[in-house]
């Protein structure tokens, strides 16, 4: 029969290991919705369309430079962008929770 202390110590860290595999697991999904977008993203720019001068002809460009000179900052951000922060923001919380802290084992002076 084992004692009382055994078991809570054991529950205590099955607990702390399904915590972090909760985090785990959420950082994984974090970063293959928000992140691996973005990666593909620049691979593919990488790839596709460089000139080496500005074209006068591209009309992309031009109205992209309209656009971005005459709207405000918090206009421009998509809410993907949005979305993808406040997921970061959610896996640094959990990360934060789920890691223990340091106590220290002496007592305080006094």
């Amino acid at each position: 029969m084992t004692s009382l202390r055994r078991r809570y110590r054991h529950a205590r860290r099955h607990a702390r290991l399904q915590r972090f595999h909760v985090a785990v697991f959420l950082t994984i999904v974090v970063l293959a919705y928000a992140g691996v977008p973005h990666v593909v993203r620049v691979v593919d720019s990488l790839a596709g369309y460089s000139p080496g001068h500005y074209e006068p002809k591209d009309v992309e460009r031009e109205t992209w430079v309209q656009r971005s000179e005459s709207s405000d900052l918090f206009a421009r951000i998509p809410w993907g962008t949005v979305v993808n922060v406040v997921l970061f923001l959610l896996v640094a919380v959990v990360w934060l929770t789920v890691m223990p802290t340091r106590a220290s084992r002496r007592p305080p002076p006094g």
